[in-house]
């Protein structure tokens, strides 16, 4: 009996995972953005993730992604307030550009978006999930790694904890 027990409990935290409800095991509070590339989601400048001046807010989101859809509005609203303190980076994780561009006129996101098509960027940080959310310090290091959605007053806690370390 209790080898099936354990069985089933492995099953359902496999499930769990692959559904994008496990947490990550790869970049993580602590550390710094990967050395990635990506381009404009607008056709401007790409950006060079790992050298990101902070403090930041990086969000990682998808055309496909429900929870993504409804936070965004918030984190232009909070871009709005507080972005001269931090700087706000969304990175689109498997769109095309026209998908994500057209979807960013829609709810009116004026931060600077990026695309990642291969996904590089979840595979390094370790997770399967969107959104993702990551705020950095003024020196770069990643002080929040929220994953799913995050609200308004949440985001702005997360900003205000980056600014006082």
């Amino acid at each position: 009996m209790i080898g099936r027990r354990a069985t089933v409990t492995g099953v359902v935290l496999a499930i769990a995972v692959a559904a994008g409800c496990g947490g990550s095991d790869g970049s993580e509070a602590g550390s710094g953005l990967p050395d990635l590339t990506l381009p404009s989601v607008d056709g401007g400048q790409e950006i060079d993730l790992a050298e990101l001046d902070g403090p930041a807010v990086v969000n990682l989101w998808a055309t496909w992604c429900a929870p993504c859809r409804r936070e965004l509005p918030d984190f232009e609203a909070v871009h709005q307030a507080r972005g001269d303190d931090v700087a706000f980076v969304g990175v689109n994780i498997g769109d095309t550009a026209g998908a994500a561009g057209d979807f960013l006129d829609e709810v009116g996101v004026t931060f600077p978006n990026y695309l990642d098509e291969r996904n590089d960027l979840t595979a390094e940080l370790g997770t399967a999930t969107l959104p993702v959310t990551l705020v950095l310090d003024a020196d770069g290091t990643i002080v929040t790694e929220h994953l799913g959605p995050m609200t308004a007053a949440e985001l702005e806690a997360a900003i205000d904890d980056a600014l006082a370390g």
